[in-house]
């Protein structure tokens, strides 16, 4: 049964309105923390309705279906169809935590508007979904809406899939993709960043996808995959692409063309992108994508598409992301520079493993070296207050160095109060503004536990029967010991979840014996201890003539009758299997001359009876059928 975890911050609101309904979903949480298929957050669409969904947030696991489904994926019911014509959908974040390799990853949608037109999708935050905005259609046009200043991070698949749908306009968003180009079954992507194809699936004739205008975007690759892909000849009519930015660390970017692969060259010569560039954006970081400066390239789309994200703009539930107008020089990407403002902002921050002890936040621009009081800082770590002990500036780089370390799997925010004396500046004196808890990216990995046997010591030598005392010490750094498990080579002996951490072996056959301890810590990481080794040496029964032990063979029912009386006023009785594991601890007084045992329980094979007092008194051999 899927389990979903969901936070209301503000109510769902739907009311009707003779045959128009009105729903505004806003403000929510939702996290299903289950794998497999799910059908996401379904948005009725029965009737026509004029719906709105602001400021949300979806986070996922799911291998495959849908985040949203705000559009119907098939042709098989029509009724729903052009229901949610003009949805407007702004400010929310999908973020899918599964692992993409490639086109064998299955298929999950992120936000899906198909088969309604004129939707506004605007100012998203779309991280590594396999598919992230997806509209297929029935042949329908657009008259107005469009795809704009989205940030489409870690791209799975495809960042926006088009097919059947027409005069669809995808403007200022900026595309990251670390994916490599299909090579097996297993690894990479065939398809575009853009993926334009006709609407084949299932319907006879084809519905075309035409009019579609990318213009304005950045694209960023680290690898040679297809920036845009039109598959489909159909597809090229009122095609426009151009005013954009792409970059491929690996090369040059490229393209995919009724089949066939394009360089950034032989993409223009085909006539597109004749007004684009290849230039680094410079991105201050790869979370917020930032360009270092304002990239001016861009062409001017009209009062509908004037405001694009502010720089400083960020995802919180309920609250709607800042934004900021292009100016006379339209800018290209998602985030748009306020060029009559000249304030430093925040940008990201990070602990890296190699300083953990290093909280360091990066801002827009240079700040001089005037320190704040740490009282101006606010760090938290899982919840709690962490003491800043100093700050350091260096550029644009504000260092707090804590009291104590971040470790792997800590959960950070960093808030900035501005003060009244010596606030964060630039030379110039424009002064860094206060900002509320933000996350920090915690990059310190896990330190693996560390364990070792401490008795017996290497080499040590014992006279068989024996039982000895396995003792280990372990500990982690990072976190906490959850358990130390004890082997006899491969094979496991038993395991103690709480320290001290002994285990009692007993040991009745000669031999050379090699023992192990392994530690797991809290993060489930675990560590092998260097093995011991030890020696058993051979001896003769015990006692066994003192006793008497019947029937045997049995079925796990006998009777000892003591023959020799024992000296010790009681004594330990046990039975161990062939191994040395212990299957029965029990008392013997010295009074009892016979003793009955029910141990039915037992698996089928040979146990040995001891008594012991001070050293083992008398053995037994026995056989359980």
């Amino acid at each position: 049964m899927k389990r979903i975890i969901i936070f209301l911050s503000l109510a769902i609101n739907s009311s009707l309105l003779f045959a128009q309904t009105t729903l505004t979903i806003e403000g929510t949480t939702v996290n299903n923390i289950d794998p497999g298929t799910w059908a996401g957050v379904n948005i009725p669409r029965n009737v026509p309705t004029t719906f709105t969904y602001r400021n949300n947030s979806i986070t996922s696991v799911n291998t495959s279906g849908y985040m949203l489904q705000a559009g119907d994926d098939n042709l098989t019911d029509p009724g729903t169809f052009d229901n949610l014509d003009g949805e407007v959908i702004t400010g929310n974040q999908f973020i899918w935590n599964g692992t993409c390799v490639g086109e064998n990853s299955g298929l999950v949608h992120g936000c899906m508007i198909s088969n309604n037109i004129d939707a506004v999708v605007k100012y998203n935050y779309v991280y590594n979904v396999i598919a992230g905005i997806i509209s297929k259609a029935h042949g329908t046009t657009y008259t107005s809406g469009g795809i704009a200043y989205n940030i489409f991070s870690h791209i799975g698949l495809v960042g926006i899939n088009l097919l059947g749908i027409n005069n669809v306009p995808v403007y200022n968003n900026t595309f990251y993709s670390e994916q490599v180009y299909y090579v097996n079954n297993d690894l990479g992507v065939w398809r575009g960043i853009i993926n334009i194809t006709n609407n084949n699936q299932n319907v006879s004739p084809v519905w075309p996808t035409a009019g579609i205008k990318i213009k304005n975007n950045i694209f960023y690759t680290k690898h040679q995959i297809p920036n845009i892909s039109v598959h489909d000849a159909a597809c090229l009519t009122g095609f426009e692409s151009d005013y954009n930015v792409f970059y491929c660390e690996a090369g040059t970017p490229v393209f995919e063309y009724l089949g066939v692969g394009k360089t950034f060259a032989q993409w223009q010569a085909l006539g597109y992108d004749k007004n684009s560039v290849v230039v680094n954006p410079n991105f201050l970081d790869f979370t917020s994508f930032v360009p270092t400066n304002g990239l001016f390239s861009g062409t001017n789309l009209g009062t509908e598409f004037q405001t694009g994200l502010a720089t400083t703009a960020t995802w919180v539930v309920g609250s709607t992301p800042a934004t900021t107008d292009q100016g006379s020089s339209w800018q290209v990407g998602a985030r748009i520079y306020d060029t009559s403002s000249i304030i430093p902002f925040y940008i990201s921050s990070v602990v890296e493993n190699t300083t953990p002890t290093i909280l360091e936040i990066t801002y827009s621009l240079s700040l001089a070296n005037i320190v704040p009081d740490t009282s101006a800082f606010d760090v938290k770590v899982n919840a709690e207050a962490r003491t800043v002990n100093s700050i350091t500036i260096v550029g644009r780089k504000v260092q707090l160095t804590l009291a104590s370390r971040i470790v792997y799997g800590d959960d950070i925010t960093i808030a900035y109060s501005k003060p009244t004396e010596n606030p964060l500046q630039t030379v110039s004196g424009d002064q860094v503004v206060s900002i509320t808890a933000q996350p920090v990216v915690n990059n310190c990995i896990n330190v693996k536990p560390t364990v070792i046997i401490t008795s017996p010591g290497n080499d040590s030598t014992f006279s068989a029967p024996v039982t000895i005392s396995i003792t280990a010490s372990a500990s982690d750094v990072d976190g906490t010991i959850s358990k130390v498990e004890f082997y006899n080579g491969s094979t496991k002996l038993g395991e103690k979840d709480t320290a001290p951490y002994s285990f009692s072996w007993t040991i009745l056959n000669p031999g050379t014996y090699f023992l192990t301890a392994n530690a797991t810590d809290n993060s489930n990481t675990t560590t092998t201890s260097t093995s011991v080794e030890v020696y058993v040496t051979s001896s003769k029964e015990v006692n066994s003539e003192s006793i008497n032990l019947f029937p045997n063979p049995n079925m796990g029912h006998f009777t000892i009758e003591i023959i020799s009386p024992l000296k010790n006023e009681s004594n330990k009785i046990s039975v161990a299997n062939l191994t040395g594991e212990k299957v029965y601890d029990g008392i013997l007084l010295k009074e009892e001359l016979t003793k009955q045992f029910d141990l039915s329980y037992l698996n089928s094979g040979i146990y040995i009876l001891m008594i012991i007092g001070k050293e083992i008194l008398v053995t037994k051999k026995f056989i359980k059928n």
